[in-house]
């Protein structure tokens, strides 16, 4: 089906669009007071250098975002952030390897960020492990309910690979109730397949 191959094709746009964690959360994290005492407050300087990070990584300057990750890893290491950004420009590079590996150390420094989550679940799907994408998606929502691009793909994952069109329905309704702007591709999608699960009951 048409509206089908599209959303295969776009799973990679929406997936990475908006994934990058920004430098509030990134460089704020949430820890224990023992792990806090070890992690210092980042500078000015390095927020600015963040930001510029994350614009190269936005831009495509991969290189440049890749050698500014890198820094802020050396400088605190502990941080999950950095590292999960990391592994998107290794994403957008088509680098899967690399980044399996990066993201799997951002979820050590912190199993509940629900953006390497994600970025997890893309890999797993990528190599065909379709329960184990599943599984992090669901935990991406379950830590962060509002997180619009896990809703779809995870809904992505049910109506694809799964063949289960009413978990598919009920994941693609809440992303787009989650998201600003419309798509509507997806909501277009949503209204066929309510038509099909119509047609099926008849």
């Amino acid at each position: 089906m048409y509206y089908t191959r599209l959303l295969i094709l776009t799973l990679s746009l929406l997936l990475l669009e908006g994934c990058a964690t920004s430098p509030s959360s990134t460089l704020s994290p949430k820890h224990s007071n023992k792990e806090q005492s070890s992690i210092r407050t980042p500078s000015e300087v390095e927020i600015t250098l963040y930001r510029q990070a994350i614009t190269d990584l936005s831009n495509h300057n991969f290189a440049e975002a890749e050698v500014s990750f890198l820094n802020m890893i050396k400088k605190q290491p502990d941080l999950a952030g950095p590292w999960a950004n990391l592994a998107l420009v290794y994403i957008k590079q088509q680098q899967f390897e690399k980044a399996e590996n990066t993201i799997q150390t951002a979820l050590k420094k912190n199993p509940n960020m629900a953006q390497a989550l994600n970025l997890a679940g893309y890999i797993a799907n990528r190599k065909g492990r379709i329960n184990e994408a599943k599984q992090f998606y669901e935990k991406a929502i379950i830590n962060k309910p509002d997180y619009a691009l896990a809703h779809y793909n995870l809904a992505l994952l049910y109506d694809v690979y799964l063949q289960d069109i009413s978990k598919a329905l009920e994941y693609y309704q809440q992303y787009l109730s989650l998201i600003s702007d419309e798509d509507k591709n997806t909501k277009d999608w949503v209204e066929e397949l309510k038509l099909n699960i119509k047609s099926d009951d008849a």
